[in-house]
């Protein structure tokens, strides 16, 4: 390998090995931490409406606190790890939305109880582009997509659990005992403290060459140079770049791309989150006994997770672009079906598709993000894009609670939930990546060579 290189070349040329596997276990618990705390609420959302005479405007309203949090956690955390580092902003996270989560399972009243969601969101929002940047940056160049995505999914391994002990535990032990197993980050944090490694091209970024010589040597043994000669990017990587980075998302070059990136985020996440938290009650409204419709949240999440692992797969294959425009596209089907009452077998197969494509497209814009944005500005463009995508997450319960306040029937309840599947395969189709830049960029080029 040639030792002048980027930070990037010398880990996306190596070989995958059990150390970058390590690398995806780590991020993958977080991310399954995340879903857990996220879906939780859906699933104990009927016992709680019950118990506290919640109507559904207030219930919308308490579920989008915690994406309200998220909003601000992108923004307040996700983008200061190019400051202080990936690996350091992630286990604050953890430790936050840990304990707003364990507290949430003794809150007396809907005031605590909407605070301790916005905390346990507050965390959830800067912990995700930092792990998503952590992968990307500590992944083989041709296991990437993979490797991302497969970690994203472990976010549908959370919601499984969620929905499984909404609909075992609740009946038994009373909707607290939900909250009581999301504390166990806590329990976990002394495994991430030791073994959750820094990013190399941070590292390199601030100068911290030993550190990363010494991880070199763990994940890229093949590199031949010494950290000091890699760049992060065309800048100096004196590390105050990070104070200009979200001004570059503006940029001429940027702008378009940006703006559009946000919009797939928020459409992508008004589904997502909608669902994650009305399921349960919009098949209620359909017919279905809250028991089905407990079970039909788990199922949604079973999907989630084979759309994750699946989404990868083809992304590295297809490219994140197209795979994004066909995932959004099956995905705003399947939802609309939903409205119509259909055979156990097909009603299945719709949530199961509904699942993999609303986690699946998730799982691909934060990796799609990543690689659209230049090493200096990657963590600040995903964070910022992940908060712009909180405004769709925030719209998502509380829409949910307005269409089932104004008693409509389910078909036209899921079809607004159906549409911004399609508003967003738009906005990807006009988003132009590095590829397709580069490609125009050669015949401009062109003329003035001959």
């Amino acid at each position: 390998m040639n030792p002048d290189a980027s930070a990037g070349d010398a880990l996306y040329h190596t070989v995958l090995s059990p150390r970058h596997l390590m690398v995806m276990f780590w991020c993958s618990m977080l991310m399954l931490f995340d879903g857990y705390d996220l879906v939780i609420y859906g699933s104990i959302l009927p016992h709680l409406m019950q118990e506290w005479k919640l109507s559904p405007v207030t219930a919308g309203f308490i579920g989008s606190s915690a994406l309200f949090g998220m909003m601000i956690g992108a923004l307040v955390l996700g983008t200061s790890a190019d400051r202080f580092g990936r690996r350091r902003l992630i286990l604050v996270c953890l430790v936050t939305f840990g304990l707003a989560a364990l507290v949430n399972g003794v809150s007396t009243n809907t005031t605590e109880f909407t605070l301790c969601r916005f905390f346990t969101g507050f965390g959830l929002g800067g912990l995700i582009p930092n792990i998503v940047a952590l992968m990307n940056e500590m992944a083989p160049r041709n296991r990437r997509n993979l490797m991302v995505t497969g970690m994203l999914g472990f976010f549908s391994v959370g919601g499984v659990i969620a929905a499984f002990a909404g609909k075992a535990l609740t009946p038994e032990f009373g909707w607290r005992a939900s909250f009581f197993i999301a504390g166990i980050p806590l329990i976990c944090f002394p495994a991430f403290f030791r073994w959750l490694p820094e990013s190399i091209s941070f590292l390199v970024a601030q100068k911290r060459y030993p550190e990363a010589d010494a991880l070199l040597k763990k994940y890229a043994p093949d590199f031949m140079g010494k950290a000091s000669s890699l760049v992060v990017s065309s800048e100096s990587s004196d590390g105050s770049g990070g104070r200009f980075s979200a001004m570059q998302l503006f940029s001429r070059n940027q702008l378009t791309g940006t703006l559009l990136l946000w919009t797939a985020f928020g459409m992508c996440m008004l589904m997502l989150y909608g669902l994650n938290t009305w399921l349960p009650k919009l098949m209620a409204a359909n017919g279905y006994s809250m028991g089905s419709s407990l079970t039909f949240l788990l199922t949604l999440n079973v999907g989630g997770v084979l759309g994750g692992l699946f989404s990868g797969w083809l992304a590295d294959r297809c490219g994140g672009k197209l795979t994004l425009m066909l995932f959004f596209l099956v995905g705003a089907a399947s939802i609309a079906l939903l409205g119509y009452r259909q055979s156990p077998l097909v009603l299945n197969v719709l949530l199961t598709a509904a699942g993999a494509t609303t986690t699946g497209t998730l799982s691909i814009c934060y990796s799609f993000a990543a690689q659209i944005y230049k090493a200096e500005i990657r963590t600040t463009g995903v964070g910022w894009a992940a908060a712009a995508g909180r405004f769709g997450a925030m719209a998502g319960p509380a829409l949910g609670g307005y269409l089932l306040s104004q008693n409509l029937s389910a078909n036209v309840s899921f079809l607004v939930f159906a549409v911004p599947g399609v508003i967003a395969a738009i906005a990807v189709l006009l988003i132009s990546t590095p590829r397709e830049r580069a490609e125009r960029a050669v015949p401009a080029l062109a003329p003035r060579a001959e």
